[in-house]
């Protein structure tokens, strides 16, 4: 590989010997936290708390309320189990959620004298609600639904002559809506893309903002008619209010025909009292999105990522001064000194500070900057995965935070910087279980320094040969660390079966620096895999593994590179792809992100270099192909569709290898991470189960 190889081996958490295995199953008995939201006058945090009901094979999804004041555990707030998105009113009088309690999500509201009482629903619109937000005068909401031109020319016809519906009417009309959308997509006609993502078709319908009036009470049913400020065949991001009620700063795509779904996409002003046509506010070279004012007004913070055409690159958060006219000028770029990607972006709310959280070298840690200057302050230093945070006016910080003992809890940050748990919904199951030992192991492969980890199984004793398994993510921008609770449970279930398990962040991944990120732009196999199989040597070495035992594994790029990987490398007992891209040159075509390929391949299409894509692409290579290998893939998986694994799946048929193909229904792209319980349960217990038939 050349150059010397540093090894450090830091221990991260203790193993616990006495204990019950984590399991797949052990999947139902753990608690996810999202999206805290502190309440105007700092007194109470609300945040969703997801649990899973096994034995209706689905998820509960319920609004949590934690009183910062006091000791008192953290209690449900509400009774649905499809509530999501809480948000204070700005007056702290009411607390607004998304319920999907009757068919489609509508907003609903809850007084805050009522807390714990009865929610009252405030939209009613056709199509559901996807998102929303208060006026600062907190009598009216912005909210974002899709709709299709018909729909739109209906909801701008002059209204018909109202009379009162009783049950069974409302109940026909929806059967009949139902029954008209399957006759007008049968045959689905298409012509325009993207035209599907995620699980489902657009079916026409783009996403357009509205404005609804609150009532002033409850008593009765709101007369008031939600007003659309957008038309037109254009998606519209959830737009934020400026401070003075008169304008909603949203986003929307430069040219909508364009096909692409993340870039060229600007900052446009909407009038929040009547449609009108939007003011595009562009930034020449860079894509903007998630407009957030500051509380005085004088500031529009965004997220700036470049329209390089050979290279997807990390986005920056950037500010503009807001003019007394209300126009923009010049950005100010907060974050690129930090040469690492981002998330999140909260005000202070004496508008001086920007807080976000961090990316760096396998962990996630909030930070915060200082506005005029590129001073970045860390605020938390830990070996953490911080998922979401809000910031109350004081300064004090609440945040989702995952550990690797300790996933799944709500902490609170002072503003003397201390830190403690106000709600670790896990913790009993951390203490009964076997909680496997995580060890950092960083190295270096030629000039190219890596970090990874490995998890050993309990009562790991240093004189055995155990089996291992590779793991590896996808993106490829993507970073793992020791606290990554969408692995956390998978890594811990295939330790608990017996096996250890080595994951890296090899050239591509997020956390180490823009020139990292790009350095696997062209080049998705030979480097990658060589980062990864030094790492994997390195653990060999250690003594304690069967190197005849060796498995490996990995999603959507990770795919591409677990099949790359036993087309070049025969060292492997077993391998399991998932929902993984074979052939670069069908998959530009059928996904619904084909200029992310092109930048990905060095900005290249299929018809400008089609030798070169399809030498990269492991189909390739197949008849080199001997590992045992099992084949998952989601059967409405609209990012890497399918057609890629019914091609490797057949052609290793044909040439009588060993080969599972599992198509899971109703599935998309994300069924490791949201897929239906029974769904991820079985996808693990197959993978281990595959991997102890050949690496037995």
């Amino acid at each position: 590989m050349g150059g010397p190889i540093v090894i450090t081996l830091s221990h991260v958490v203790s193993s616990n010997l006495e204990l019950m295995k984590i399991t797949p199953e052990s999947l139902c008995e753990l608690i996810t936290l999202n999206d805290p939201r502190i309440s105007p006058d700092g007194n109470y945090v609300a945040f969703v708390r997801n649990s899973v009901d096994r034995a209706n094979n689905r998820y509960h999804n319920r609004v949590w309320l934690k009183d910062l004041k006091s000791d008192e555990p953290a209690r449900p707030l509400t009774s649905g189990t499809k509530d999501s998105s809480p948000r204070w009113s700005e007056d702290g009088s009411m607390l607004g959620f998304i319920s999907g309690r009757d068919d489609k999500p509508q907003v609903f509201v809850l007084p805050i004298r009522a807390l714990g009482g009865e929610a009252h629903a405030i939209t009613s619109h056709a199509n559901g609600v996807q998102s929303f937000e208060w006026s600062p005068d907190s009598k009216r909401i912005a909210f974002v639904s899709a709709v299709r031109p018909d729909e739109r020319a209906t909801e701008d016809a002059p209204a018909a002559p109202s009379s009162a519906k009783t049950a069974w009417d409302a109940k026909r009309d929806k059967e009949q809506r139902q029954h008209d959308d399957e006759l007008r997509f049968d045959p689905r006609v298409l012509n325009k893309m993207p035209y599907r993502s995620g699980t489902t078709y657009f079916e026409e319908r783009t996403r357009h903002v509205y404005v609804q009036d609150v009532p002033a009470s409850f008593a009765e049913p709101s007369p008031s008619k939600a007003l659309r400020l957008t038309d037109g065949d254009v998606n519209f991001a959830q737009p934020t209010w400026s401070r003075d009620g008169q304008t909603l700063f949203s986003n929307a795509l430069r040219d909508p025909a364009q096909g692409e779904l993340f870039l060229f996409a600007d900052v446009v002003k909407l009038n929040a009292n009547q449609r009108s046509k939007p003011v595009r506010v562009q930034f020449q070279g860079f894509t903007s999105s998630s407009p957030l004012p500051s509380p005085d007004g004088k500031w529009l913070a965004m997220q700036h990522a470049s329209e390089d055409e050979f290279a997807y690159r990390n986005p920056e958060i950037v500010v503009a001064p807001i003019d007394t006219n209300g126009a923009l000028s010049a950005t100010q770029d907060l974050t690129k000194p930090t040469d690492r990607g981002n998330s999140g972006m909260v005000w202070s709310a004496d508008s001086q500070f920007i807080y976000f959280s961090l990316h760096d070298h396998g962990h996630t840690n909030l930070h915060r900057a200082k506005i005029g200057t590129q001073v970045i302050e860390p605020l938390t230093n830990g070996n953490y995965e911080l998922v979401s945070f809000d910031v109350a006016d004081d300064g004090r910080i609440v945040a989702v935070l995952n550990a690797a003992d300790a996933i799944g809890k709500l902490v609170l940050r002072e503003t003397d910087g201390s830190l403690r748990t106000i709600y670790q919904p896990n913790a009993k199951f951390m203490a009964e279980h076997s909680v496997c030992g995580i060890e950092e192991l960083n190295y270096k492969n030629g000039d190219v320094a890596v970090q990874g980890w490995i998890i050993k199984p309990p009562n790991f004793d240093p004189s055995q040969k155990y089996p291992l398994i590779v793991q590896m993510h996808g993106g490829p921008h993507v970073m793992w660390g020791p606290s990554a609770a969408g692995t956390w449970h998978e890594f811990q279930a295939m330790a608990n079966a017996g096996y250890v398990v080595f994951y890296c962040n090899p050239r591509g991944s997020d956390g180490y620096g823009d020139d990292f990120w790009l350095a696997c732009r062209g080049n998705w196999g030979p480097g990658p895999m060589s980062d990864v199989i030094t790492g994997l040597d390195l653990v060999v070495s250690q003594g304690y593994i069967d190197p005849k035992r060796l498995c490996v594994t990995g999603g959507s790029y990770a795919g591409y590179l677990t099949t790359w990987m036993i087309a070049h490398d025969q060292r492997f007992a077993a391998a399991c792809s998932q929902r993984g891209v074979y052939n670069l040159l069908s998959m530009r075509n059928t996904t619904d992100i084909p200029w992310f390929c092109d930048r990905e391949a060095g900005g290249i299409s299929p018809w400008q270099n089609p030798d070169r894509l399809w030498q990269t692409s492991p189909i390739a290579h197949v008849a080199n192909m001997h590992t045992p290998l099992l084949i998952e893939h989601s059967e409405q998986d609209y990012r890497v569709p399918i057609e890629q694994a019914e091609q490797l799946f057949q052609a290793l048929k044909l040439l009588r290898r060993t080969v599972e193909l599992v198509r899971w229904p109703r599935e998309g792209h994300e069924v490791s991470r949201a897929g239906e319980p029974n769904h991820r349960i079985d996808r693990i217990r197959r993978i281990i189960a595959w991997f102890d038939q050949y690496a037995a």
